[in-house]
């Protein structure tokens, strides 16, 4: 049995539901069947982890149990304080996604520069407000971000004349962090935005597999997410034409980030784009953890999507299996 170790909060007053009731638990218990099993926890000392175990009908508490690599899906932004001891800890084990990439991809405008150099088709950015009024007054409209932001909060679309501020809110509660502002390319007509989120993850011989992908669109509001009431819709109602092109930019986007230091480690990564007024997309943002598109399908739609969930939730897992066999 080969064990990894998952990284995740874990209440220890609060209980688990069945591991059967959650995608991620039916993952692991078929991950169990197949000679892997997992440790999900936020507990390392030395480099040994402990945890919960999922079993049928229930979970296993477990104490410093040897395990041979780490997925990590821990929310270090919001839970820093607890990450850091978590590093502190690692004794050498490896991670994936290895935390360097993570920060890369967290630092939206060092993200963009790597694969803007790799030929990876991404709007303008400008990094320092004394230029943001000349730029959007090209543009014609802009979204000003944070540059380490997630979860789409801070993001707010901006036209010329509007207030352009140095700063937006963090994901990070009560926290601003330095504002960049992107170039907004013109929408399809009759939609005021339309992105779209692929999910992309290694297969154990170490390729890349890329999902359908999730359409976010609204006809209101530029600001295309789902927290703030955007459809979500699977990418299958866009053009053969389109998702070609979407598969490439994943193509090269996945090869470049794959080519950085200790880029065999890297497991996953969500893919953001937005389409133009052409049904064009362009890259906006990497994400090195992914989540919720599928999800949000799967709850919607369970027998069609659920069983894409749990293998979602099983593919980057086997192929750090295969990396420490």
């Amino acid at each position: 049995m080969q064990t990894l170790g998952v990284l995740v909060p874990i209440d220890p007053e609060r209980p688990m539901p069945p591991p059967e009731t959650r995608p991620i638990g039916r993952a692991a218990l078929a991950l169990g069947g197949e000679g892997i099993e997992l440790v999900f926890g936020d507990t390392l000392r030395a480099g040994r982890m402990s945890g919960m175990v999922a079993r049928p009908g229930g979970w296993e508490a477990v104490r410093e149990h040897p395990v041979s690599a780490l997925h990590d899906r821990y929310p270090s932004q919001r839970r820093a304080d607890r990450f850091a001891q978590i590093l502190s800890q690692l004794g050498g084990l490896p991670l994936g996604n290895p935390l360097a990439l993570t920060m890369l991809c967290r630092d939206k405008l060092d993200c963009q520069r790597l694969l803007e150099g790799a030929g990876v088709r991404q709007p303008d950015v400008v990094a320092t407000p004394d230029g943001f009024a000349t730029a959007l007054d090209e543009w014609g409209a802009g979204f000003l971000k944070p540059r380490y932001g997630a979860l789409g909060i801070g993001v707010a679309h901006v036209l010329p004349g509007d207030t352009l501020s140095a700063a937006r809110p963090s994901a990070v509660p009560g926290r601003d962090d330095p504002a960049i502002l992107q170039r907004a390319v013109p929408p399809p007509a009759g939609w005021a935005g339309r992105s779209v989120r692929v999910l992309c993850q290694r297969l154990t011989d170490g390729t890349w597999w890329h999902s359908t992908g999730v359409v976010r669109q609204s006809r209101e509001d530029p600001v295309v997410n789902a927290a703030r009431g955007a459809e979500v819709v699977p990418a299958t109602v866009l053009s053969d034409a389109t998702r070609a092109a979407i598969t490439t930019l994943c193509d090269m986007t996945c090869e470049a980030l794959s080519a950085a230091p200790d880029g065999r480690w890297l497991v996953e990564l969500g893919v953001d784009l937005v389409l133009d007024s052409e049904e064009q997309p362009w890259l906006i943002e990497v994400n090195s953890r992914p989540r919720g598109r599928l999800e949000a399908l799967a709850s919607s739609d369970p027998d069609r999507y659920l069983a894409a969930h749990v293998a979602a939730c099983a593919r980057p897992l086997r192929r750090l299996a295969a990396l420490t066999a």
